[in-house]
């Protein structure tokens, strides 16, 4: 692991989701979130509405990426190459 390659990651990684902030959310964008959910997430995210949805971190990547902003160029803009490949060679949360 390179050094401080973790502090990067976070910190950066927290820029990337405070993008969101300049993210108009629709009511069509949560729609289309909700819909890509697993059923169980779903129902809990439809529970919280739209506003409240927006302090969620699956849903401000959607938005973001939704409108071409993404995680891993964001990320590939800012961190050395040896913090990438580092993230990059992480497992995914459901691995």
């Amino acid at each position: 692991m390179p050094h401080g390659a973790l502090g990067d990651i976070a910190f950066t990684t927290y820029l990337y989701y405070r993008e969101a902030r300049h993210v108009d959310a629709t009511s069509a964008d949560f729609a289309a979130w909700l819909a890509a959910l697993p059923a169980a997430c779903r129902a809990h995210a439809e529970a919280r509405g739209l506003a409240s949805s927006r302090s969620i971190t699956d849903f401000k990547r959607f938005l973001l990426e939704k409108r071409g902003h993404s995680l891993t160029e964001f990320l590939a803009a800012r961190l050395a190459p040896d913090v990438l490949a580092f993230w990059q060679g992480l497992p995914d949360e459901n691995e």
